[in-house]
């Protein structure tokens, strides 16, 4: 072979190894470009205690009302933090702290505070932001109650039970039992006009409870229940004799 036909030989294999390594390093990089990692933008829930989204505040108007919030983690970035901003908040309530940023999961716990604030509904939201991701907004409202609930049901009432082995309406009667909070039912569950239960009702949190107590007409009632600014729920037992089996029973009293 002559020198010539060496040189061309030599030219050939270096430009068939240029073009090998370009291919390889084309292919490197589209290897690269399809296996980079894409972040996923963050997945998550705002949830009460009772793990449903934010449900309405009840506060007296002179009362403090604590909420707890959880910010959880569902899916996606794990390091991207949610702000949550109370908004709509009425002239006469403050809120504390209004704005929060957190990485999920992460708790925010605020404060409502009344001031002589009137008794009412009123609606606000609280907007949950984080990167990548549409804003999330959760309305609801808070109620003002009256510092003593048990005004809310002196009167008339008119009650629905269900209980084990019966349903029937009835009518009762409310009125204050002398301390804030505490409010006297008589006929409650329909037991007759001669019994009259205690029931200590707490504004905080929208709940009652109903301590084990003779009524009278020979029955003995207990349990718990809740209550809004005109309806009371509440799930109880009534032994109606000495040794009888009680009557477990949801009834439903609604100021007339």
């Amino acid at each position: 072979m002559n020198f010539n036909a060496m040189h061309v030989s030599f030219r050939f294999k270096i430009n068939c190894m240029k073009r090998i390594v370009v291919f390889l390093l084309a292919s490197c990089a589209i290897i690269s470009s399809c296996t980079k990692n894409v972040k996923v933008p963050l997945n998550y829930s705002v949830e009460n205690e009772k793990d449903t989204t934010p449900q309405d505040v009840y506060i007296t108007s002179t009362g403090k009302a604590y909420v707890d919030l959880t910010v959880k983690f569902l899916g996606g970035s794990s390091t991207d933090s949610v702000t949550l901003e109370v908004m709509g908040v009425p002239t006469g309530i403050t809120v504390s702290p209004a704005k929060s940023t957190g990485i999920p999961t992460y708790y925010y716990k605020y404060i409502y505070t009344a001031n002589n604030m009137p008794v009412g509904k009123y609606p606000i939201s609280i907007v949950s932001t984080a990167p990548g991701t549409q804003p999330k907004t959760y309305n609801y409202n808070l109620i003002v109650m009256p510092t003593d609930c048990a005004a809310l049901f002196t009167g008339s009432l008119s009650g629905s039970s269900n209980c084990s082995v019966r349903a029937y309406t009835y009518t009762a009667t409310g009125a204050s039992a002398g301390t804030v909070n505490d409010l006297s039912i008589n006929n409650l569950g329909g037991y007759g006009v001669t019994t009259n239960t205690n029931v200590i009702m707490n504004s905080e949190v929208d709940s009652l409870s109903i301590p084990l107590q003779n009524v009278g007409n020979g029955v003995t009632i207990k349990r718990y229940g809740t209550f809004t600014a005109s309806t009371m729920t509440i799930y109880y037992s009534a032994v109606t004799a000495p040794g009888a089996q009680a009557e477990v029973c949801t009834t439903t009293l609604t100021k007339q």
